[in-house]
């Protein structure tokens, strides 16, 4: 694995400095040595892939000591080349300043030195022939051709990673919600085998019925030696509380009996997922309160002792035992069948059904990911892989399970390959946001890039076929449906991990005690949440030459623990590390930045001096003040995430950032650039702007209206003026599809007029609307084919509903929220809102009486109604025939209990109904003192 995805990183560095070598370089052993070394790397890769890259991979083709030297080979290669092309922008750029006025000819079409190309040519000739020594005499081959996979789009699947039948699933079920015994009960479920603990556990725990019986649900995955007070501090933070305000600096005593109060008062379930001691049952036992509800624990493990002695008086542990023949055929036919439907593949797979059923041994993880693999395979090549895992199952001292994941990675594109081991840097059960995990794939040049595709969509690609191929699993959706978060399975992640820091692809440094920030002087370390998810932390994708004595950092990514802030110590001596080398070394690689959740570190003034690499840099939820002006001089710069922190003004050096495409903010005043020409050239290819505040200037000032490929924008403006100017802008953007617009007061914040012009109507792509402001509500002037709506303190008078139902057909959601309707009554005419699937109803403090009329909103999926507190009926909620859930939240309990009556009237038990209510106590301010009285009481008394 270590050298297939070294090499196929090094050679698209390399096809990059071919480009570079043929339009600017005349040396021509220069270019030869380029041409020689992508030669060698695609034979040696060639090979790989035809002696297989299962677990034989570079046993049967290289010694152990050869995959040592072709991989020091190859990570000092990496470095050479990068920063060769790092120097060769630097030496452009500076050519540019002078101009030829100022140069020799010679020197014009030479940016990098003579000398330095010589020097360069040198070393790349020394690389090709260290690959040469590695490997140059015949290897055994295998006895068939490598597999070749069927090119289609693959399907958007929603369905559970693993599907458990009826026997396993209905016994958790009947213990958590059909049994007679009132008292907390803990439900364990064991087994040593990866036979889908855990995704039995989160399906039954999203299901329905379950979802409807407990008030709280809170699903918590156990690292291996998490401190009692980070573990309480988690459980604290995923139940509903009205405060909760500094926790992180009370005692484990006060947690406890914060913990304790809280889940008295409720019905709870909590999952707590791969327990591997005992003690943590123990941190629990006391303030998991027992309040005889019906409140539930459940508990996966792989050690049957612990599961009998959490809870001696309930009923024997659930013990999941490898599927049974005839299941693991009905799911291994579920997961082969997309996409698959002739005749002729399915007789192959019914011949072979022996085979794969041995090969899986019942193990629904290998069942599944088997099945997706085989489905990309064209069906001439069935017959040979199935025999070809036959084989190594026989002859391979590993687990099924273990063959059929190499498998799967060996089988995936070089760029999905890293593209998967790069989400192993993430800690176990993760939820990575989709967002932010397709910039880091773009930001570390994993994504190829094409002329007609732009490289999000690229990269939603990529993660659509993970997912397909079950080695991604998609965490939450979106309000539209679109992936939100995702996140690595259990078993893959413990496979992954490991192999994906021993070939050196990344490097994680975990907080402990006897363990400093900065292993030595000269090598890169950074923190990770894996084993100690008590910090702040940081991992790092590290491609370091185990040839070189100093480490090269290419990345920092840092993960915001679920527990609790600590000092940013650590996160600045690592950044004042990496500008130490850029002092001593003159150049620094690092291309991503990544401190989102780090607590406020601290930005060298001259970062954009010393790190010239970045491509990526997310301070968001850091909570820092201010940004260094020199962010504007990094020339690689793509993305630049300021959400979710104190940032009011940047630096106008922003817009001379030439490759930036994503720049995030929260009401962020930046200076006009000074000129428009500037803006103009600099920022042509930004695609999403957020968070602007263009107060009371003209929006043509910043050279809005020739952002043309600006696909999302967010702007607030301070005066009508502004707000009409920017509606112009806004017309000649036809590219855009998301628009938020913002008018306010300057003084006091509060909501102004904002007008919406005519010719809005004909906006050829936007799709996303939402506006913040007083205005007299025109449904003509909304672009026809806006899918979501979302509308703010518009203070409209006239009901809305009948005009917004029948002028906008297209509408997907509609959110209504504070003040944006102060009348006493709505109605939603029979025929209306034909494609509306979510609505939300929020403090629209006026409102008295809501009406649905027979066929309004035939789609409708979920329905949430937060503080309308004067709400008193609602007639024909029962006539939505397709909803799911319906959310209350602050309503009056008479209101609720209406509600309730007309669903159960017509049968309407399928609905998911929730009602919340603000918490009567605000927890967190009680004494001390206070709290741990009121545990001692409960508990002892």
């Amino acid at each position: 694995m270590g050298a297939d995805v070294q090499i196929s990183i090094l050679l698209e560095k390399l096809n990059k400095l071919k480009e570079v070598v043929q339009e600017r370089f005349i040396y021509p052993r220069l270019r030869n040595h380029v041409h020689d070394a992508i030669n060698e790397l695609q034979r040696i890769r060639k090979e790989l892939e035809e002696a297989g890259d299962t677990s034989t991979l570079l046993r049967s083709v290289y010694s152990s000591d050869d995959t040592s030297t072709l991989l020091r080979s190859v990570y000092s290669a990496e470095l050479l080349i990068e920063t060769f092309l790092l120097n060769t922008s630097i030496h452009c750029r500076r050519d540019d300043l002078k101009n030829l006025t100022k140069n020799p000819p010679l020197m014009a079409f030479l940016p990098i030195p003579p000398w330095t190309q010589l020097r360069f040519s040198s070393k790349l000739k020394n690389f090709v022939k260290s690959l040469k020594a590695v490997h140059s005499e015949p290897r055994p081959r295998r006895d068939h051709s490598a597999i070749n996979h069927k090119t289609h789009e693959f399907e958007d699947d929603d369905d559970e990673l693993v599907g458990f039948g009826d026997v396993a699933e209905k016994n958790l079920v009947d213990r958590l919600i059909n049994d007679d015994e009132k008292s907390l009960r803990v439900i364990s479920l064991v087994s040593e085998k990866a036979v889908g603990k855990t995704a039995l556990a989160r399906k039954v725990y999203n299901r329905l019925d379950v979802r409807q019986s407990f008030e709280c649900r809170v699903w918590l995955h156990v690292p291996k030696n998490i401190k009692c007070k980070d573990l309480l501090i988690v459980l604290l933070k995923q139940i509903p509380m009205g405060v909760l305000k500094g926790v992180e600096f009370m005692s484990e005593g006060e947690l406890s009996a914060l913990l304790f109060q809280t889940l008295m008062e409720l019905r709870f379930l909590i999952v707590l997922d791969d327990v591997s001691s005992f003690d943590v049952w123990l941190m629990l036992a006391c303030p998991f309160a027992d309040a005889a509800n019906g409140s539930r624990v459940i508990l996966t493990t792989r050690d049957s002792k612990i599961a009998t002695d959490v809870d001696p008086w309930s009923r024997p542990p659930l013990e999941l035992e490898p599927f049974t023949d005839e299941l693991s055929w009905e799911l291994f036919s579920n997961k082969f069948r997309v996409g698959r439907h002739d005749t002729d593949t399915h007789h192959q797979l019914n011949s072979n059904k022996v085979k794969i059923l041995k090969i899986c041994s019942g193990l629904p993880p290998a069942i599944v990911l088997l099945g997706r693999l085989l489905s990309t395979i064209q069906p001439n090549e069935l017959a040979c892989v199935i025999d070809r895992l036959l084989i190594d199952l026989d002859k391979l001292d590993q687990s099924p399970l273990s063959n059929i994941i190499a498998l799967c990675f060996r089988e995936l594109r070089s760029e999905l390959k890293l593209c998967f081991l790069y989400v192993a840097l993430f800690p176990k059960e993760y939820e990575i946001s989709v967002r932010r995990l397709m910039q880091l794939w773009i930001a570390e040049g994993f994504v190829k890039m094409s002329s007609t595709q732009q490289p999000e969509d690229i990269a939603g690609k990529y993660l659509k076929e993970l997912v397909h191929r079950n080695m991604i699993e998609i965490a939450t959706r979106k309000e539209d449906g679109r992936h939100k978060t995702c996140r690595l399975p259990s078993f893959l992640h413990d496979f992954f991990f490991q192999k994906s820091e021993d070939i050196g692809f990344i490097h994680s440094h975990h907080c402990r005690a006897n363990c400093t920030p900065i292993d030595s002087p000269a090598q890169l370390s950074t923190d990770s949440p894996a084993d100690q998810p008590n910090t702040d932390s940081s991992a790092q994708n590290n491609i370091d030459s185990p040839a070189q004595p100093n480490n090269v950092c290419l990345s920092d990514v840092c993960f915001k623990a679920q527990t609790r802030g600590t000092s940013n110590e650590k996160i600045n001596e690592l950044l004042k590390t990496i500008i130490d080398r850029r002092r001593s070394r003159g150049f620094v690689l690092t291309k991503v930045l990544d401190l989102e959740g780090a607590h406020r570190p601290l930005l060298h003034a001259k970062l954009g001096k010393f790190l010239s690499n970045l491509r990526y840099i997310s301070l968001r939820w850091t909570g820092i003040d201010s940004c260094p002006k020199s962010i504007g001089d990094l020339p690689c710069l793509e993305t630049l995430d300021l959400k979710y922190t104190n940032i009011t003004n940047l630096s106008s050096s922003i817009w001379k950032a030439k490759n930036l495409r994503h720049l995030l903010m929260n009401e962020v005043s930046i200076l006009k650039p000074s000129s428009s020409k500037q803006s103009s050239t600099s920022m042509s290819n930004i695609q999403t702007l957020t968070g602007l505040r263009i107060g009371f200037e003209d929006p043509k000032e910043y050279g809005l209206n020739r952002f043309t490929s600006l696909q999302k924008l967010g702007l607030t403006c301070h005066s009508r003026s502004s707000v009409e100017k920017t509606w112009d802008c806004i017309s000649q953007l036809n590219k855009l599809q998301n628009f938020k617009l913002r008018s306010r007061d300057h003084q006091f914040g509060q909501p102004s007029e904002l007008v919406i012009p005519d010719n809005l109507t004909t906006h050829p792509s936007l799709s996303k609307l939402y506006l913040f402001g007083v205005f007299n509500f025109k449904v003509g002037n909304l672009p026809k084919n806006l899918k979501t709506l979302t509308l703010s303190m518009s203070k409209i008078k006239e009901d809305p509903m009948p005009e917004l139902g029948e002028c906008l057909p297209q509408l997907n959601i509609l959110r209504l929220f504070a003040d944006s309707f102060v009348g006493e009554k709505m109605n939603c005419l029979g025929g209306g809102f034909p494609k509306l699937r979510v609505l939300k109803l929020w403090m629209l403090e006026t409102l008295k009486e809501w009406i649905v009329e027979e066929g309004a909103m035939p789609e409708l999926e979920e329905l949430e109604i937060r503080g309308c507190e004067k709400l008193e009926k609602s007639l024909g909620l029962e006539r939505l025939s397709h909803l799911k859930e319906l959310t209350l939240t602050n309503m009056k309990r008479e209101f609720v209990e209406d509600v309730k009556q007309n669903l159960a009237s017509v049968g309407r038990s399928h609905i998911l109904l929730t009602n919340k209510f603000k918490s009567s106590t605000t927890l967190a301010c009680k004494s001390s003192h206070h709290l741990l009285l009121l545990f001692f009481f409960f508990f002892f008394f």
